[in-house]
């Protein structure tokens, strides 16, 4: 119980933050280090029990929100492929943890093939993981915006690796189709502010007003 309701404080204290990292903890290299010797212990007793899985869940947990691929995810595949053959996971936690194998393949890696390989392998059939391999395959940036806003604080951790690469598609896109757009369909499209976004960007796009203007009209 100590370890659902840790998880549970530390979701309560970042359910806004979005794709940022877990920084709030006093000492996160203490922490990720302290997690990985746990592991390694773990699997050094070859220990695929009911408390191996429970561990695995905490800190798949946490080194996601800390943003350290290094840590979770290579939890996610002894889980996965060591610990549920023998401890089997219950539904939900098939879902939230395979889940989140596939989004890491899928946004971290960029590995579509093998995450859509996953999911047909362990008949993951979740509506919010669909939406995400939908979007990414398509490049719907609208879609992937919609699925990261419904999704968990450690589902939009994970998804966060592909942000700028589906920003940079989505701005490409309306640099060639637009001669300007509303403020807000910008966002809608990026997922950022226009302020947000010259902070990042240096683009020759101008504000007016409530309009974006991408393009000046050439002069005959």
């Amino acid at each position: 119980m100590a370890t659902l309701s840790l998880d549970q404080e530390v979701i309560a204290s970042h359910k806004d933050s979005g794709s940022k990292s877990l920084t709030s903890l006093d000492k996160p290299d203490t922490v990720i280090l302290a997690m990985r010797k746990l592991r390694e212990a773990i699997v050094a007793t070859s220990r695929r029990d009911i408390f191996a899985k429970s561990v695995y869940f905490f800190i798949i947990r946490i080194t996601i929100l800390l943003g350290h691929s290094e840590s979770y995810h290579p939890a996610l595949q002894y889980l996965v492929h060591h610990i549920h053959p023998i401890t089997p996971l219950g539904d939900d936690e098939r879902e939230e943890f395979i889940g989140y194998l596939i989004l890491d393949l899928a946004c971290r890696q960029n590995d579509l093939a093998v995450a859509f390989h996953l999911r047909q392998l362990y008949d993951q059939r979740s509506k919010s993981i669909d939406n995400v391999l939908s979007a990414l395959v398509h490049g719907n940036w609208s879609l992937f915006w919609e699925a990261k806003d419904a999704a968990s604080a450690y589902q939009r951790r994970l998804m966060s690796w592909t942000d700028a690469r589906m920003t940079e598609h989505a701005l490409n896109c309306l640099g060639k189709s637009y001669m300007s757009v509303h403020e807000a369909y910008l966002k809608q499209c990026i997922g950022l502010s226009w302020e947000e976004l010259c902070e990042r960007k240096k683009l020759t796009w101008e504000r007016d007003g409530e309009k974006i203007v991408i393009r000046q009209m050439k002069k005959r």
